[in-house]
């Protein structure tokens, strides 16, 4: 009898074993499967964005040869002219906080304006400067700093010049790139034929930015007095301290340069 009972019992114990044994490779493979699923998963996170990095870099590339592509063309560079300019891209895309494709654009904007591959390679270096300086765009710079020096009849080896009068006028006033170049629109073809400076024209409306008075408005009024105190044929510098030292009042103002431009013109004349 004692035999009998051991034997059901083992019996019993074994058919258990089997049903739990099925239930455990069930759930094993049920988690393996889930496993893999995950795997899968986090494989496609860590490779989307190495699969995104690879497009950008990519595209960044695509986007300077086409800029490249395009300064040769309207520069006419050819040859080891556009070789070098080429090469001071990607030089300074890996000295400075900016890319190549953006120094690219900086020469597109030059060559835009009419400068030779020459004094492209020239001038690049002083934009970069005024930018990093100012914290302004790169295109944008060259596009402002290029008109300016145009407008004034400058030379581009005085580019660095030209650079460091803006970035000083900028850094020490009110005045802004923005504000700048949509004064120098109205006021710098005035200002060069009158033998107004460019150190001159920043100062002054460095002093109207000062007192609120910026971009077109600024520019409008200055050109008014320029043009009207240069009718006289004194320089506008000098035309100004004589007005300050007989006591300038709104009337007289007005009388000198009308009624838009009194207001600018009482801030120029305190400030001679």
């Amino acid at each position: 009898m004692a035999k009998k009972s051991v034997n059901l019992r083992i019996g019993w114990d074994m058919k258990a074993f089997s049903t739990s044994s099925q239930n455990l490779t069930r759930s094993l493979q049920k988690t393996g499967g889930k496993m893999k699923s995950i795997g899968k998963s986090m494989s496609m996170s860590l490779t989307a964005p190495i699969v995104g990095l690879g497009g950008l870099a990519v595209k960044t590339f695509a986007d300077f040869q086409q800029s490249m592509a395009k300064v040769q063309a309207i520069s006419g560079a050819t040859g080891k002219d556009f070789e070098a300019l080429t090469q001071t891209a990607k030089d300074l895309g890996i000295s400075t906080r900016f890319a190549a494709s953006e120094v690219s654009e900086l020469m597109l904007n030059y060559s835009k304006l009419g400068f030779s591959s020459d004094e492209i390679q020239k001038i690049t270096g002083a934009t970069l400067d005024l930018a990093l300086a100012t914290g302004e765009d790169l295109a944008r710079s060259a596009e402002i700093a290029g008109a300016t020096l145009r407008a004034f009849g400058l030379d581009a080896t005085e580019m660095v010049h030209l650079t460091d009068v803006m970035a000083n006028s900028f850094s020490s006033s009110a005045l802004d790139l923005d504000s700048f170049a949509e004064s120098m629109k109205y006021v710098a073809p005035i200002a060069k034929a009158a033998g107004v400076s460019l150190e001159e024209t920043s100062a002054m409306l460095s002093l109207l930015a000062n007192n609120g008075i910026k971009g077109s408005q600024a520019g409008t009024a200055l050109k008014k007095i320029i043009s009207e105190i240069g009718a006289s044929g004194k320089p506008t510098n000098v035309a100004l301290k004589e007005l300050a030292a007989t006591g300038l009042d709104l009337a007289d103002a007005k009388g000198e340069v009308g009624d838009r431009a009194k207001a600018a013109l009482l801030i120029l004349a305190d400030g001679a």
